[in-house]
């Protein structure tokens, strides 16, 4: 037999050159004490050589063998000392005087062995009669185990963890092929159905399937969207850049804008005007005040005319015929300007005339 010599023991705990166990103490840094071959194999063979040497075969199922080994060994030495004390009381007169020597000179010896009895542990309470049981854990060095084990999380109803969780190979969710596995070194993959779907690391995310989103994607940056070689950017203005517009959306819509030329323009009135804005032409409208016969009149253009003018044409507005005759119009063309001639008649109505030109 031997005390505990293993490098963690706790050096001279019951004196001189008598190791003990220690708990340890995890903010000093000193390790629980633990146990190596050579102890268990002395305890295992103390124990054993009691019993084969009470005659007793060891049995794995039973579990008083120690006792009934002690027992029996007990008998057989006390048996022998009957024996010397009659068989031998002619020969060593001094037998019963040796046997009190053996016994301490304990005068209530038998008091003393039933209360040494009665201290032992009964089998059949299996432990509980421990009378120290935190004591008992510490001595054999399972406290820190027994804490462990209480803290631990219960696979059936969950808990929480409030310090680090490190782990080295893989977290299943639902069933053990979906979940986080590790990929790499920095690197973890999504896997579902035991297929990677994704993965990340401290650069970016790679999505490989399909992402559907309900709500609102906020990003502190652009957006970048690549694929085949090609990527288009999301501008944080609004505006879009890729391959397919050669730059910037919003440059290659202001190309396709003045490669058309200007957009038409008008003014919608009595008086008004309509301008292409690819060709410049420009067609003019209005009425005149009512004129009287052989009035001669310039008529005030809505919009200047920039070059020349191609035609232009006026027509009496007028309900019904003149008493003697019809009321004629005459147009004139001098320069950038319209002529409107009332004609010669022996009538005295006044009547306006509506007008039409096309300049550029």
């Amino acid at each position: 037999m031997h005390r505990i010599d293993t490098s963690t023991a706790q050096k001279d705990k019951f004196g001189q050159g008598k190791n003990g166990f220690t708990n340890g103490d995890p903010t000093t840094g000193t390790p629980s004490t633990k146990l190596n071959s050579d102890l268990y194999d002395a305890l295992q063979e103390e124990v054993c050589t009691v019993i084969e040497r009470s005659g007793i075969r060891l049995n794995k199922s039973q579990h008083d063998q120690l006792y009934q080994a002690v027992k029996k060994l007990s008998e057989v030495e006390a048996n022998k000392a009957k024996n010397a004390l009659i068989g031998g009381s002619t020969v060593d007169l001094n037998t019963l005087n040796k046997l009190a020597k053996a016994l301490g000179n304990d005068a209530k010896f038998s008091e003393t062995v039933i209360n040494l009895l009665n201290q032992k542990l009964a089998k059949n309470q299996n432990g509980a009669d421990i009378p120290d049981k935190n004591l008992f854990l510490k001595n054999l060095g399972l406290t820190e185990t027994v804490d462990c084990a209480k803290n631990a999380l219960d696979k059936r109803t969950g808990g929480s963890v409030n310090g680090n969780l490190h782990v080295t190979q893989s977290v299943h969710i639902g069933d053990n092929d979906s979940g986080l596995r590790a990929n790499g070194d920095g690197n973890v993959a999504f896997y579902a159905n035991n297929a990677k779907v994704a993965s990340w690391n401290n650069d970016r995310l790679h999505w490989l399937k399909s992402v559907e989103i309900d709500g609102t994607i906020n990003t502190h940056s652009n957006l970048h969207i690549s694929w085949g070689g090609r990527t288009a950017v999301y501008q944080e203005n609004g505006d879009v850049t890729g391959p397919i517009w050669g730059g910037a959306l919003s440059s290659w819509l202001n190309m396709q804008i003045n490669n058309r030329g200007a957009k038409n323009t008008a003014h919608l009135a009595t008086n008004g005007w309509w301008k292409c804005g690819d060709s410049g032409l420009i067609r003019q409208w209005g009425i005149t005040p009512p004129l009287n016969a052989g009035q001669i009149y310039t008529v005030s253009l809505p919009c200047p005319v920039p070059h020349a003018i191609f035609s232009a044409n006026a027509t009496v507005k007028y309900k019904g015929i003149a008493p003697e005759g019809n009321l004629g119009t005459y147009v004139e063309i001098v320069g950038k300007s319209l002529i409107i001639s009332a004609d010669y008649t022996r009538t005295g109505i006044k009547a306006p005339r509506t007008w039409e030109l096309v300049c550029y």
